[in-house]
Parts: structure tokens; sequence; C-alpha cells
């Protein structure tokens, strides 16, 4: 009997994943899955406003600059609370381009709600490789939807649906014993990190899946207007979804 409820599950289980997958590509390396980053966002239709939230580390706000050049933008916003120093030097040499264009950098934490109270809307937002790292993901993304009128574009490695009997999971890997994270570093991009047994946002956290961020989104009311998956660039455990969600206003 207890095997027949295991199978029943697992059987309803499986239905309640049956739904529009996201289209599945290959690529020639993480070089060209940073372009089509960039391309999601310098594609949005009728986007003149942007903000990046986290986008300075190592890239510098790749993915908000160069969109923004190529969209014609009219104000550009960055927000983060490390060091800006380098995205600053190159936004500056944008500017000089873009004379009647508006640059901001808002030097702050954007986990805490008060920060969006002085933020102004844009039209779109860029959430790349950052709500992996919030303790309060969720919250993050509704303060971030609540500033955004028409798109929010989120790109991240998210673990294989395959690894969870139920779909739209998530798991707190952070706390994992070390072997277990061991195994996940495999073939991936998470470096090997001191155990931590408190939040810290320096330290990879979640493990999310591709439908627990569309769920998450949707949550809010926000649809998922499209959505690539890449499946060879981040090792035997993950994939690396590219999405891009729609207001519901």
């Amino acid at each position: 009997r207890r095997m027949t409820r295991r199978t029943r599950f697992r059987e309803v289980s499986r239905k309640a994943a049956d739904r529009p997958s996201p289209r599945r590509v290959v690529t020639d390396g993480y070089g060209d899955v940073m372009q089509r980053k960039e391309d999601l966002v310098a594609e949005l239709a009728g986007v003149s406003t942007l903000r990046d939230f986290g986008g300075c580390y190592i890239v510098e706000g790749r993915y908000l600059l160069e969109p923004a050049r190529r969209l014609g933008a009219t104000f550009v916003s960055m927000v983060d609370h490390g060091d800006t120093a380098a995205y600053d030097q190159r936004a500056a040499s944008l500017a000089a381009e873009m004379p009647d264009t508006r640059f901001e950098t808002v030097n702050g934490d954007f986990r805490e709600p008060s920060l969006y109270a002085r933020l102004e809307p844009v039209d779109a937002s860029i959430l790349f490789e950052v709500v992996l790292h919030q303790e309060n993901y969720v919250q993050v993304v509704k303060d971030v939807t609540s500033v955004t009128t028409k798109y929010v574009v989120v790109a991240q490695p998210c673990l294989r649906e395959s690894l969870f009997l139920l779909p739209s999971s998530a798991t707190l890997l952070q706390f994992w014993p070390e072997a277990l994270k061991d195994e996940l570093r495999s073939g991936s991009f998470w470096p090997k990190e001191e155990p931590t047994r408190r939040f810290w946002s320096a330290s990879w956290m979640w493990g999310h899946t591709t439908s627990h961020m569309i769920d998450v989104f949707g949550g809010f009311g926000w649809e998922l207007d499209d959505a690539v998956v890449v499946d060879d660039v981040a090792g035997d455990y993950w994939e690396y979804p590219l999405l891009r969600f729609r207001s519901p206003a």
C-alpha cells in the first residue's frame, strides 16, 4: 500500500510539472551566454529607462551600459552596495557619448525594502545572478517589480528540475553538508567557500529551479514572456535560464 501511494504521488507530481517548457539550447561556452544576456536586455521592446540591481561585480555594468547604448536609453540606473568605481568610470564614458541621458548610481542594499521608496520607476529591471544570493529573495522580487513598469529580466544558474520530486522547488544550499555542496560544485560556477551557518550573501545560498523562479514572479502577477534555458555551461546538476517577465499592467 505504501508503494501504491508513492507511485500515485509521483504520477500526480509528474502531471503537475507538465507546463509549457522553455526553449532549450546548447552554446559554445559562457561567452555566448554573456552575449545572450546582453541581447536579452538590448532587445526589449518599447524600453527607454533601465535599472540594474547588483550588476557591478566583475562585469562592471556590461548588461546595463551596452543595452542602454543600443536602446538609446534616456535614464540609466545602477543599484549596488559594493564597489562601483569601475562601473562609474564606464558610465561616465558612455554619458559623454549620450549627453541627453540621465545616469544614476545608487549605493544601497536592495534587500532593504526602504531603499525602493527613493527609486523612480523604470521600464525594465535587470536581475542577473543576484536573486540566488539574497536570503529574502521573494521580498526582493516584490520590491523590484513594484518599481518596474514593463519588464524584468532574470538570468542565473538553476538546479535541474529532475533533482526534485515536486515542481517549483528550491533548496537552501548554503547550509548543506560540505560533501554534498562539493558534488554540486563539479563543473559549475560555484567556488569553494568557507562553511557558514549564518546567512551571508558572499556565499552561495539558494538552489532554485527554473519553474520556482517563474512561479515566484507569477505570484506577483508577472507573466513569463519568454524563456531560454542553456543546458551545457554549468555542469551536470545545473541549467542556465534566461527569463523575460512582463508586467500585468
